[in-house]
């Protein structure tokens, strides 16, 4: 199963490589024998009368030994089979040295080195034996046989010194030889580490991303591939109650309950964070949803873990090779994709890579491009919507609200762009020219109109995250002259609970400069008390969802009271936003809600419009507006 890894492939190239030098000598071994074959028979015909007919066999054995070298090394797979073929060399070696020992005794014995080089070329230690075994025969028979008159002139001291020459010469070949294969072995084993570290999960012992990505690359050579993404939902949340160790002992629960559910031969791998990968080859497509199906309700079972029952939710995003992509990288988009729109689907969910999400993506990318390229001042203006202070039926404040009119594109939603541009960073400088714009037209209204107006601004938790945050929001409150109490800065349930300390200590420090901070959308999170608890907000605002038919709906009755009576014990201001029916509005000036907005008291509208609604006659201004809501008013 690691066959796409690096270092199997590192292995694979070494012996690949070591089968070439192999079959290159074994191509000079053949040639060599073929040659010298041919040319020993030539010399024996040449000096018949020296030659007996038991020696005309050896340069026979010399050519067929040399043609079935030279095959050996030509066939593939047969790394195994050259070594022995080319041993049989060794065999050779004794008699053709007894053939030369009368005539060239004195040079021929240095052929016993060649052998032993040849053995040490191919760092094997078998050849190796042999050849100091033969090499030792052919020594012994030669000081044994050589003629009396050269074992005088020489004396049998030298043929002992040349034995004991080559047994040194063997010894130190045998020591290179081991030295090689123990440097190789050690070679191997950490590269072995350094890619169990490369590519292993070091806690749950899964391959990581990393290895993920080398082995969907491997397997769509020869498979198709179903890629799954799968995360855990609210991460950050789980981690901050659990704890690094709990959260570990978690997700090794979480893995083992994927390896008994997943589909057979998929390949499990963990991604960053909460995430984990699968890869399943040659699946079978009508089992591909129930398969992800089954997984998500094991995983979603409760989790017994220290004497407590924890339930997790997740999704799944999935991609097909072939209609998603052909590489890893593909794959893994595409599956990113389908993951984003699952979570957006709600808890739970599974949404395989489609055209039309596709199609959705690459408008999502051709609008963060159009982001960065944006002229701010050109394109961008935003909006005002009223809040209402229900006790006076005053307008108090304003709510602004970005708008984006591009030039080809026409407008673009909010609710599409402001998501994106908190994806690609665009929403730290398109942030600050908001707050600054914003600013500056309240403050130059409130001029106009002789009363100090109340701003509320969105902030996004990607801007709070930025160095000098703080900072920046005084400087610019400083610059126009705008009062900090009259600043009220919204945040949702989210960017309150998965921002650092320090962050917080940043929201902290706002509010020790006057600045209102205000909880959007409250009660649609998942612990909207505990964020209560973790930060000290001004206000908190009822979102549409809960107001939405409130005067008959008794559910929605019972939540909108729960949150006005909470807000009041925590003496702060309850704002109901949406409201868009005069039965709505009834209802709340029945409760503990300070103020409200919506399009039944006003649309968004340009400063202007604002301006021209505020010069209106106190006593009646909300019941003009409300009486014109459904006229054209921009947006």
């Amino acid at each position: 199963m690691t066959l796409h890894r690096k270092y199997d492939n590192y292995i694979s190239e070494t012996e690949s490589l070591k089968s070439r030098f192999t079959s290159r000598i074994g191509d000079a071994i053949g040639w060599s024998n073929l040659v010298g074959g041919f040319i020993f028979g030539l010399y024996m015909l040449l000096d018949s009368q020296k030659t007996s007919f038991l020696e005309y066999p050896v340069p026979f054995g010399m050519i067929i030994l040399g043609l079935l070298s030279l095959w050996v090394s030509k066939q593939q797979g047969s790394d195994k089979v050259r070594p022995h073929v080319y041993l049989l060399n060794y065999m050779l070696f004794p008699l053709i040295l007894l053939y030369f020992i009368e005539d060239a005794a004195t040079t021929i014995w240095s052929l016993t080195f060649l052998y032993l080089l040849m053995a040490m070329a191919l760092q094997s230690r078998r050849m190796l034996l042999y050849s100091f075994v033969s090499s030792m025969v052919g020594l012994s028979i030669l000081m044994m046989t050589a003629p009396k008159q050269l074992t005088v002139l020489l004396g049998i001291e030298d043929h002992i010194i040349r034995m004991i020459l080559f047994s040194i010469a063997g010894i130190i070949g045998l020591i290179a030889v081991y030295s090689v294969k123990d440097k190789e072995k050690l070679l191997y084993h950490y590269i072995h580490k350094a890619e169990e570290t490369a590519y292993l999960d070091p806690f749950l012992k899964i391959p990581n991303r990393f290895d993920f990505n080398l082995y969907v690359d491997h397997e769509l050579k020869e498979s198709q591939l179903l890629l799954w993404k799968l995360e855990l939902n609210q991460f950050q949340s789980v981690y901050d109650v659990l704890g690094h160790q709990r959260t570990d002992e978690l997700l090794l629960m979480v893995k083992q309950r994927l390896e008994r559910k997943m589909a057979d031969g998929t390949y499990l791998a963990k991604g960053e964070g909460s995430t984990f990968l699968g890869a399943t080859p040659n699946f079978e497509a009508d089992e591909l949803d129930s398969n992800l199906k089954e997984i998500l309700r094991y995983l979603t079972a409760p989790y017994d873990l220290f004497g407590h029952d924890y339930q997790l939710n997740f999704n799944i995003g999935a991609a097909l090779s072939g209609p998603d992509g052909d590489s890893s990288d593909e794959l893994m988009r595409h599956a990113q994709f389908a993951l984003d729109q699952a979570k957006l689907d709600g808890i739970n969910q599974i949404v395989f890579s489609s055209d039309k999400l596709k199609s959705s993506t690459m408008n999502q990318v051709q609008i963060s491009e159009a982001l960065y390229q944006a002229n701010l001042d050109s394109e961008f203006h935003v909006v005002y919507q009223p809040q209402i202070e229900l006790k006076t039926n005053q307008i108090i404040g304003v709510e602004a609200l970005i708008r984006w009119n591009h030039p080809q594109m026409g407008m673009i939603s909010p609710g599409i762009f402001i998501e994106i541009a908190e994806k690609n960073g665009f929403i730290v400088p398109l942030g600050k020219w908001i707050l600054e714009k914003a600013c500056w037209e309240v403050q130059m209204l409130s001029d106009s109109i002789g009363r100090p107006l109340k701003l509320a601004v969105n902030v996004s938790f990607i801007q709070i995250r930025q160095d000098g945050f703080v900072e920046e929001v005084l400087q610019i409150l400083k610059k126009i002259g705008f009062q900090p109490d009259r600043l009220e800065i919204e945040l949702t349930e989210r960017s309150l609970f998965e921002n650092r300390p320090e962050d917080l200590a940043k929201i902290d420090a706002l509010r020790a400069k006057g600045i209102r901070i205000a909880i959007d959308d409250f009660g649609t999170g998942y612990s909207s008390f505990g964020i209560l608890a973790k930060v000290q907000v001004d206000k908190i605002k009822v979102p549409r969802d809960f107001i939405e038919n409130v005067d008959s709906n008794q559910n929605s009755q019972r939540i909108v009271t729960t949150i006005a009576s909470m807000a009041d014990r925590f003496q702060l201001t309850c704002l109901a936003e949406g409201i868009e029916r005069l039965e709505e509005s009834n209802f709340l000036h029945q409760l503990i809600c300070q103020e409200v907005q919506g399009y039944y008291y006003a649309k968004p509208a340009v400063i202007n419009q604002v301006e021209k609604w505020l010069a209106m006659p106190r006593e009646t201004i909300i019941s003009t507006i409300a009486a014109s809501r459904n006229e054209s008013v921009a947006e």
